[in-house]
């Protein structure tokens, strides 16, 4: 075996960066600690820690305010910086940050003429990167690590990544199986998914290295005003009807009746009623929504006919479902049925019955040996009978947690954000060396960002001349 250093095979060497990112101190907290400064006595002294929500330190901050007060404003400050409050802001800091920069690094691959995947940096890049970078035009796809050592704090970021990109964006290796960690890695490096669709409702279910048995997709069951009962997929419901809409409509005859509004609170803060198909944890049994109730809907697969649906079993699901009072798993994807079939509704009020995935509803006639009775009926073609196919899709983000990243190959990433300082040479090696390694095709930024609190002039003046007359 020959071995080789890294010098020797004229790698382009990587770029470290020290990025220095504010996190504000809510005006609230700082006026808080102002008036911390100020107590007179010892009541005062905990509703002040109250305030700031670390009473829970009670006993290590009081002897400050018995004492000499010259370091009371630094030992409120620093207890503060320890809450979950002001880690969401710092990881929300950092989040906005890695967006901020990601963004601009795609404007400007765009502007130099779009991505090259076999794009190599000259010589020059080995011994001098300031050269690397005026005179190579570097077109590598965008492809950024965010590593952390902190499960918690990668977390954290990723929240603040997920809300301003897609998830077809990002890919994650922080948990789970071997399987699901080489298949985000797949995704990473590659941009592509691999999966099936299903022939009953087209809904995508990923390949992730185990078999694909039934579909996952959710299928919401609803019944309209008339009393009909069918399933729509998530992508046709256009908002939660409001307390106020259900009262001011309820007598109107096309409006279901025994529902329930949707109060917004349940949505959370700065969440719209037109985000309830967003995610099942919106959704309650008995909830009225306003849908497109269009059998051809223009971003939708056409849905099967009535009589293909007979072929495969929809009459004996039909008297499944009323044998179980409509509380059973059958259904089927049918017709959206219209009071009048000559229109076709682009807004109907429903209300939700349940949900589940697909291939629960459809499920193959089956013996269940505790009911002792025959259950299942559909006989059509399933996400068995389907091939595998590969998707493309834009994935430029891995969220890397350090326990997992032994013996990764990287090198096609062009940079690497740390979310914490690395003090151990040799660790900072190696995680560097995960990306600058053999196949590298130009130099790695390797980020790490340092968070500092951030406080108004007016704070700071006030602080200053507390502690100088404390002296």
């Amino acid at each position: 075996m020959v071995m080789h250093k890294k010098s020797d095979l004229n790698l382009p060497k990587p770029i470290f960066k020290v990025s220095e990112v504010d996190v504000r101190v809510p005006t609230v907290t700082q006026s808080a600690i102002i008036s911390g400064m100020r107590v007179k006595n010892m009541d005062e002294a905990t509703a002040t820690l109250s305030r700031l929500g670390v009473l829970n330190r009670i006993n290590q901050i009081m002897p400050y305010f018995k004492g000499n007060r010259k370091a009371l404003f630094d030992t409120l400050l620093n207890a503060y910086m320890h809450t979950d409050v002001f880690q969401n802001e710092v990881d929300r800091s950092m989040g906005d940050y890695i967006v901020s920069c990601l963004r601009q690094q795609r404007i400007d691959l765009k502007r130099r003429g779009g991505a090259i995947v076999n794009t190599l940096a000259p010589l020059t890049a080995v011994n001098d990167s300031i050269i690397c970078q005026k005179g190579w035009d570097d077109r590598r796809p965008i492809k950024a690590v965010v590593y952390s050592t902190s499960h918690n704090d990668l977390v954290g970021v990723a929240e603040q990544l997920y809300t301003s990109f897609d998830e077809s964006n990002i890919a994650e290796m922080m948990q789970g199986k071997i399987s699901s960690m080489a298949y985000e890695l797949g995704r990473f490096r590659h941009g592509k998914k691999e999966g099936k669709f299903c022939p009953i409702c087209n809904g995508w279910n990923e390949f992730t290295g185990q078999k694909l048995l039934g579909c996952h997709k959710t299928l919401l069951e609803v019944e309209d005003s008339d009393g009909n009962i069918f399933l729509i997929e998530q992508e046709r419901i256009h908002r939660a009807v409001s307390r106020n809409e259900y009262q001011t409509h309820y007598n109107q005859p096309w409006m279901p009746k025994n529902g329930q509004a949707v109060d917004t609170a349940r949505m959370g803060q700065d969440v719209s009623l037109t985000r309830y198909g967003v995610s099942v944890r919106h959704w309650r049994v008995n909830d009225v929504l306003c849908i497109n109730g269009q059998n051809e809907h223009p971003l939708l697969q056409s849905r099967w006919s009535q009589q293909q649906w007979r072929s495969y079993g929809s009459d004996q699901c039909s008297w499944n479902m009323q044998r179980d009072g409509y509380e059973g798993r059958d259904n089927y994807f049918g017709p959206i049925p219209n009071r009048n079939e000559d229109l076709n509704y682009k807004q109907l009020f429903v209300k939700l019955r349940k949900w589940q995935r697909c291939g629960t509803f459809h499920s193959r006639p089956n013996w269940n040996q505790r009911r002792n009775r025959m259950e299942g009926y559909y006989s059509g073609p399933t996400l068995e009978d389907v091939e595998i196919s590969a998707q493309k899709e834009d994935t430029f983000i891995l969220l890397l947690d350090a326990s997992l990243a032994t013996g990764l190959d990287l090198s096609f990433v062009t940079h690497i954000f740390l979310l914490e300082p690395i003090d151990d040479a040799a660790l900072l090696e190696q995680v560097v060396s995960r990306a600058h390694r053999l196949g590298c095709q130009g130099p790695v930024i390797v980020d790490t960002i340092h968070t500092w609190p951030k406080l108004d002039p007016t704070t700071e003046a006030v602080a200053k001349q507390l502690k100088s007359a404390s002296c």
